[in-house]
């Protein structure tokens, strides 16, 4: 099942990755997907099996790029899903990211009875730690750490 979500759901901080680029136009994702269509988007925020995903149409071609969120530790595991909700075969795409694997670097939130609960996976230590710095500076209860991811 496929659910539109706000664009509030996306998070940007360095923690996305690039998934793929779709051979199909914003409005033509959204009518295989199930969606209403799209009065002038440009983007469209999805939740499909779990994942979250941005469809971004990119200016120059209007073809479709596919981003996932960054609490995915293994990006590579949205592709088959998002092609077999499209009715693509891999093979069609134009173009797919050549870094799909696990990402080794993991936020993790400390809350107040101590559980550690994972956040956002980083291909880079130093963003991770970067983003924890940020996430502490707002002054919450709770702490921040980095480990490698298991």
């Amino acid at each position: 099942m496929t659910r539109r979500l706000p664009d509030s759901e996306w998070c940007a901080n360095g923690s996305e990755a690039p998934l793929c680029r779709l051979p199909l136009g914003l409005a033509e994702v959204a009518r295989r997907l199930g969606l209403a269509p799209l009065p002038a988007a440009a983007q469209l925020i999805v939740q499909l099996e779990g994942y979250v995903l941005r469809l971004q149409a990119q200016p120059s071609s209007g073809l479709v790029q596919a981003w996932v969120r960054g609490d995915v530790q293994t990006p590579g595991r949205c592709l088959p899903v998002l092609c077999a909700a499209l009715g693509l075969g891999e093979e069609q795409l134009p173009w797919v990211a050549e870094e799909l694997g696990p990402k080794p670097w993991v936020l993790l939130r400390r809350d107040d009875n101590g559980n550690l609960v994972s956040m956002w996976y980083f291909r880079a230590r130093d963003l991770a730690e970067k983003v924890a710095r940020d996430y502490a500076a707002r002054g919450h209860k709770q702490s921040y750490e980095v480990e490698r991811a298991s």
